[in-house]
């Protein structure tokens, strides 16, 4: 770790102090740098040999780390949420106080593929990307449950990016453990009574849902900075959440073009009686985008990072299957020529404008980049973990390690602009940064102070030539 950049390191070190004992934190330091050095499969094995001499344990106890060892992800993602917090409020890229925040998460699930039938917590699932309207793929593997914070950063050229803060299984089954205590339970009532069903499998009261461990996940999180407002966007799937969420959290989420709307209930009478729960019905959001007429409102809004020309047409109404409580604010978009079907927003947040209704749900596509990334680059599905600790330790790690590179990449530049590696011959229009030039960035520093640290003269050339070509054929 002497060699990473300094802003790295010291950012490592916030974590060190949370994860453990002195042991467990220094294999943590070295697993780290391994995961950023290692171009090859992700395996413990292939991050070990990227570690190189800094990786002066035993294999076991690297190997140990995720499958044996006393530590828990909690106490990272609270220890990177308020880390997150504080950089992104004292550049200015979360509005409001340094005490009461305005924060945006969006919370997606995402599948991380993983072959064999003894894998803990995996199962078959609906493949969101080889699916389609028509055709609905499947695929083994385990349901991760992420929430990202979203922030749009100047230096990206105004794009928004997500960071995951919190992630969670959604296992297929029941701990078989606790089947097993279920079942030793069941053995001891024998004789006294009726033998009590053991808890297992799709139906337990046990099996929790993607939606209602989202909703543990957000409550959590805001109980982290109770005092900051947070605006949690979801797809349609999370939009039962509208009633059940804290006070401190509003909602932005897709609506049903059928969904069943009322006006406020009337003012409460003298009269005996359960009072009225809902007013008058009013057309559905498909009905209502028929009946608008001319009270369209045109605008000029960013909808998936692009500036369009939209039509908009707001109304508030109470959806009281998901939102008994109050009304929510609805917003139809409609393109001016027809070539994309209308869309249909709502939010909890009555005073939140159109504009920012789309732009809020629309950005939450940054989560879906965030997978990507954290895949593709970081090998989120690459270890062949199949015990329950490893398997709930490392996609997390993963996805941890994504958010602390690019912060670590919004501190740095900062102070000077983080040297990138150069773009290719025939794509030398890109003007954007990747999360690929970011770690990119943070090697291209790494190997820079690790190769030439102690050479002072030229008499060294023909060591540090044999130094290079031996590093590159152990990461290669």
């Amino acid at each position: 770790m002497a060699y990473l950049p300094p802003q790295f390191q010291q950012l490592i070190l916030n974590f060190s102090s949370v994860i453990g004992t002195a042991p467990t934190a220094e294999s943590f330091t070295v697993l780290v740098l391994g995961w950023i050095l290692c171009h090859g499969r992700r395996t413990v094995s292939g991050v070990i040999r990227a570690a190189g001499p800094e990786a002066n344990k035993s294999h076991d106890a690297y190997q140990n780390f995720f499958s044996k060892s006393q530590w828990s992800m909690e106490p990272l993602w609270e220890t990177l949420f308020r880390l997150l917090v504080k950089v992104f409020v004292t550049a200015g890229y979360i509005s409001g106080g340094s005490g009461h925040p305005v924060i945006w998460i969006a919370g997606d699930d995402t599948l991380s593929k993983h072959s064999g039938r003894k894998i803990w917590g995996a199962g078959l699932y609906r493949d969101a990307v080889r699916s389609s309207k028509k055709h609905t793929a499947y695929a083994w593997g385990l349901n991760w449950v992420v929430l990202a914070m979203i922030v749009k950063v100047p230096l990206l050229k105004e794009r928004f990016i997500a960071l995951p803060i919190y992630a969670r299984l959604n296992p297929k089954h029941v701990d078989q453990e606790e089947g097993q205590t279920a079942k030793r339970r069941s053995r001891k009532s024998k004789g006294r009574g009726k033998r009590k069903a053991t808890a297992k499998g799709k139906g337990s009261k046990r099996k929790k849902t993607t939606v209602s461990i989202m909703q543990e996940m957000v409550q959590t999180v805001a109980s982290w900075l109770p005092d900051a407002r947070f605006i949690f966007c979801g797809d349609g799937a999370y939009a039962c959440l509208a009633g059940h969420l804290p006070s401190n959290v509003q909602l932005v989420s897709r609506m049903r073009r059928d969904a069943a709307l009322y006006g406020p209930p009337p003012p409460r009478t003298n009269r005996p009686g359960r009072p009225a729960q809902k007013g008058k019905r009013l057309p559905s959001p498909q009905k209502m985008a028929q009946q608008v007429g001319t009270r369209w409102e045109t605008h000029q809004i960013e909808m998936y990072g692009k500036i369009v020309e939209r039509r908009l047409y707001t109304f508030s109404g109470l959806w009281y299957e998901v939102c008994p409580d109050h009304q929510v604010k609805i917003v139809i978009v409609r393109d001016p020529e027809g070539k994309d079907e209308d869309e249909y927003f709502f939010t909890t947040d009555l005073k939140m404008s159109a504009e920012g209704v789309v732009l809020c749900y629309t950005g939450r596509w940054a989560i879906e980049v965030a997978f990507r990334e954290t895949k593709q680059y970081l090998g989120m599905d690459e270890p062949q973990a199949r015990k329950k600790k490893a398997v709930l330790r490392i996609a997390p790690f993963c996805l941890w390690l994504n958010s602390i590179i690019k912060v670590w990449f919004v501190l740095e530049s900062r102070r000077n602009q983080p040297a990138l590696p150069k773009n290719d011959p025939w794509y030398t229009h890109k003007d954007t940064i990747s999360f690929q030039d970011m770690l990119g960035a943070i090697r291209l520093r790494f190997w820079r102070q690790y190769i030439s640290d102690g050479s002072t003269s030229r008499k060294h050339l023909a060591k540090i030539r044999r130094f290079i070509v031996e590093s590159l054929a152990r990461v290669a």
